[in-house]
């Protein structure tokens, strides 16, 4: 009788009307039962990956229905997205109904279904009818019922389950009384959820007829507290649906959307969502609405048991049940409990909360508690209220137990074995230069500012060797490490930060201690280098007698214009002969044993200071590249002018005008006569020097270390520029250039070449051109890389490791002043990075392993910073995955042997990789590449 019903009540209009003007009494008497007694109340749909190895889901369809009608759930067609549609009565694995009271009742059909393959599908169902007279749709009982789910299959995103709704739609609320719900929503997979409201639907992408927020002036007035506007929303984090308030009894309509995001690629992406349709049923009462006493919410280190008491009681004094729900009491291991359970008690009334945590309970996201409080009138509808309880689980701090420095100013980092090592994935090593004896936050995570990552290893590895990326660490100074451990896709999350544990490397090099200008001048300028003997050489190894070669290059770092300029037992030299005034300048010393080089220093670069002319001030700024510590607190860099009276004839007495605090800011001062309240005269050049004051952490070496800039001079207010030159690259394209060099090559330069412009009002008596690269674009910090003569007009960069960058070029005049930038020209790297789709691990050295290009040369990996790659099989299963950020010397070939994350061979056939490439470039379109794809084991 119900499938003959539900057959009549799908039929067109025009059928039904023709069968009531033929009169057929019995059919009309079935038809007005199911009109005016129907069913439908709420419903959701959710999906269940039933094996990793199949793409194979349970579908879970729950409809809530008004137990005072006679008619049955489930005749409604499931349609689940792939072009095959059943009828759930009939194909459903099996289905069960349970009262919740509240004259509601939950029927829940459970049907499998099998996908072919990887897609995004639309799982739908519909059915007929709608209770009838609600209030903000037009004939609901003429309106289908429906609901949909979205899911993702994906082999990329691996294998997922949809949210679960555990909190069902039976209350109800009353007139002028703030209404909640929440879903009680929790994913099995640990994916993050957000909630939107939606419009309900009578089909696919097919509203409802004339749908009206509840919160609208049709049927709501004001909130609980007196004010307006009344309204009705859902929070996008917590799930709470608050209707503030209603102002009409009667029975209403609304729909929210749970969305599911994952992580992919540091990216969030949603992968699927559920859509709950409900009613509201709002009557007058004279009831009041139940409170809650909730502790605050809790963060607690993995292992933690937690114990908390949850309070509630009514205002009338009316019995009250006290209920919890949400991810704790659904997870499978090790889930929370609370007592007593489905019981009603005397106001007011308590619940005990307890849960054990457990490594695998750490994840980046709180967990959610819903703890949902009812009360018992004696007469009218009972009324709810609806908190939640943040919990936080977090990794606890790993432990560092010694660091041991190695060869080759090499350190090595040895921790104890990680108590979520079963949990965890990766343990991360940051360091900094000096002690920051920080104690973390209550439930904070992760590494503070001021910290540099210098390696990430696997977690069950218990020992870290920091070589500074193959540079060695700088002798004499201080190096300070913590721990981070993190914590696997899709929950995320992050430890707590070990204890700092710090070394200081020892001196078994020389130490430059000073690189001071001494005479400042495009001729004939001075340096001044001093450096210390290797106090903490081995005299066994290395006896001595020792030499110092002291070796000078352009710029703050590099080689260019490498020169040799003194072999010498001495440990002071002053470098002459030089351009001071427009040049900067490095040096390092070579440490030797008769024939025999020993080692190296560190290098060093004299102190560049740069005025800026601004309006009544000028502004300096001054750079360096030390091995020292030139941003300690308590040694100040000290600022120097003449001409502190203009109208005295101080040009050779310089006076202290500031002392800047490195530690705080950049090293940058405006000079704008405040220190002595006397301005600065624009007709007047003022000059400058400035004196780092840093130090080693050796008692041996003297502190404050003190070096001087070159003298420079400006005048205030000086609108006499040169005109910015035009610049030009005459370089080869860079595809072009790479196309018959090897795969690794990295040895380039640049071409480029400019000329003046004398023209209109711009100071034509030029002293020099400044040329500016940033290695980071136009938008980027251009720094200072070379000063050209007044008549040279081209120059060369080489030895550059890289083909990007941008450059532009200035003109000075002999006062001191730099004109406007020119024209910026930038080029960029030709990134590129390819894979094949076949390769043959049979052992016969051919072939052997899936690895990008590496011949012809035109394939090769160009500009590659890291590859990450995983791979799985058509089911979705994961059997490798590689970073090349934590691959020995940063490997961006894979090198893959065709066996599974156990190392055992897999059988030939066809697998799915996904790969995110990240390249050095500065366009950044060309930054990222995501390759999908396939390669075929062949045996």
């Amino acid at each position: 009788m119900v499938l003959y019903l539900s057959t009549f009540v799908s039929m067109p209009k025009k059928m039904k009307a023709l069968y009531r003007f033929l009169g057929v009494f019995g059919l009309f008497l079935l038809f007005h039962q199911a009109a005016h007694a129907t069913h439908i109340r709420a419903g959701e749909i959710t999906a269940e990956r039933v094996s990793p190895q199949a793409l194979t889901f349970r579908i879970t369809v729950v409809g809530y229905t008004d137990t005072r009608s006679q008619v049955v759930f489930g005749p409604g067609d499931i349609d689940f997205g792939d072009g095959r549609v059943e009828r759930l009565n009939t194909e459903a694995d099996f289905n069960v109904t349970q009262p919740l009271g509240n004259q509601v009742a939950k029927n829940t059909f459970v049907i499998t279904h099998t996908y072919q393959g990887p897609g995004t599908y639309t799982i739908r169902f519909r059915e007929f009818n709608r209770n009838d007279r609600t209030l903000n749709m037009d004939n609901s009982v003429e309106t289908p019922f429906y609901i949909e789910t979205q899911i993702v299959i994906d082999p990329f995103i691996g294998v997922n389950s949809s949210p679960v709704l555990t909190i069902p739609p039976v209350d109800n609320g009353g007139v002028g009384i703030r209404y909640i719900h929440n879903p009680g929503a929790f994913d099995p997979d640990g994916d993050s959820l957000a909630y939107e409201l939606t419009v309900p639907r009578q089909a696919f992408q097919r509203p409802v007829n004339n749908f009206r927020s509840p919160a609208s002036s049709e049927f709501s007035f004001a909130r609980e507290d007196g004010t307006t506007p009344p309204f009705l929303e859902i929070d996008a984090v917590t799930g709470d649906l608050i209707w503030d308030a209603p102002g009409l009894a009667g029975q209403y309509n609304v729909a929210f959307k749970i969305k599911e995001f994952r992580r992919l690629a540091g990216e969030w992406v949603q992968i699927g969502y559920v859509v709950r349709d409900m009613q509201i049923i709002i009557e007058n009462t004279d009831n009041q609405r139940p409170e809650l006493i909730l502790p605050p919410d809790i963060c607690v280190v993995a292992g933690t048991k937690i114990e908390e008491i949850i309070q509630g009681m009514d205002p009338d004094g009316d019995p009250i049940r006290i209920e919890l729900f949400g991810d704790p009491l659904e997870i499978n291991t090790s889930p929370a409990t609370f007592s007593p359970r489905d019981v009603f008690q005397g106001s007011p009334g308590i619940v005990n909360f307890e849960w054990q945590t457990v490594c695998a309970h750490v994840r980046e996201s709180p967990y959610q508690v819903r703890v949902r409080i009812t009360d018992q009138p004696r007469s009218g509808p009972a009324l709810v209220d609806i908190q939640t309880i943040n919990i936080r689980v977090i990794g606890p701090p790993p432990v560092i137990e010694d660091i041991e420095q190695n060869q080759n100013r090499s350190v090595t980092v040895n921790w104890e074995p990680y108590a979520c090592v079963n949990s965890a994935e990766r343990m991360q090593v940051w360091r900094r230069l000096n002690s920051d004896p920080f104690e973390p936050d209550s439930c904070e995570t992760g590494i503070r500012e001021g910290f540099d990552l210098v390696g990430s290893v696997a977690v069950g590895q218990t020992s870290f060797l920091d070589d500074n990326f193959g540079q060695g660490l700088d002798p004499g100074n201080t190096y300070c490490y913590r721990l981070v451990s993190t914590f696997p896709a899709p929950r995320f999350g992050n430890s707590i930060v070990s204890n700092e544990f710090c070394i200081t490397v020892d001196v078994d090099v020389p130490l430059i201690t000073n690189v001071t200008v001494e005479a400042t001048d495009t001729e004939n300028g001075e340096i001044l280098v001093r450096w210390t003997p290797p106090y903490d050489i081995d005299p066994v190894e290395f006896p001595g007698p020792f030499t110092y070669e002291l070796i000078r290059s352009n710029n703050f770092t590099g080689n260019t214009n490498r020169t040799s300029l003194i072999t010498t037992s001495d440990t002071v030299f002053t470098d002459t002969g030089i351009n001071t005034e427009n040049l900067v300048y490095n040096y390092r010393v070579l440490l030797r044993q008769g024939n025999t080089l020993i080692d190296s220093s560190s290098t060093a670069s004299s102190v560049r200071l740069s005025p800026i002319i601004i309006n009544e001030a000028i502004e300096l700024n001054w750079n360096f590249e030390v091995p020292w510590n030139n941003r300690l607190s308590e040694f100040t860099h000290l600022v120097f002018r003449n001409r502190t009276d203009p109208a005295q004839e101080d040009v050779d007495n310089f006076e202290l005008i500031a002392e800047i605090n490195p530690a705080t800011g950049s090293f940058t001062f405006l000079d704008d006569g405040s220190f002595n309240g006397v301005p600065l005269n624009r007709d007047t050049e003022y000059c400058y020097f400035v004196e780092t004051r840093g130090a080693y952490d050796v008692d041996l070496v003297p502190r404050p270390l003190v070096n001087r800039s070159q003298l420079v001079c400006a005048r205030p207010d000086d609108d006499r520029l040169p005109c910015p030159p035009t610049l030009t690259f005459t370089g080869p394209d860079c595809a072009d250039f790479l196309a018959d060099r090897p795969c690794g090559f990295a040895n380039f330069e640049h071409n480029l070449s400019w000329e003046p412009d004398f023209g209109g009002v711009c100071d034509d008596e030029l002293n020099a051109f400044r040329l500016y690269f940033s290695e980071t674009g136009a938008e980027g910090t251009f720094e200072v890389v070379r000063d050209f003569g007044a008549f040279e007009r081209n120059g060369t960069i080489r030895e550059l490791t890289t083909f990007k960058g941008c450059y532009f070029i200035t003109a000075i005049d002999r006062s001191g002043n730099e004109s406007a930038p020119s024209n910026i020209v930038c080029v960029d790297n030709c990134p590129n990075y390819e894979l094949p789709n076949v390769f043959t691990p049979n052992g016969d050295g051919t072939n052997e392993t899936f690895m990008a290009f590496d011949n012809p040369f035109a394939r090769c990996p160009r500009f590659v910073e890291s590859v990450e790659i995983f791979i799985v099989n058509r089911w979705g299963v994961e059997v490798f995955r590689y970073n090349s950020l934590t691959a020995p010397e940063n490997d961006i070939f894979i090198r893959w042997d065709g066996r599974d994350r156990n190392g055992n061979e897999l059988p030939a056939g066809t697998y799915f990789y996904s790969a995110n490439v990240r390249f050095d470039a500065l366009d950044p379109n060309l930054r990222q590449q995501q390759l999908r794809g396939t390669v075929q084991i062949i045996r």
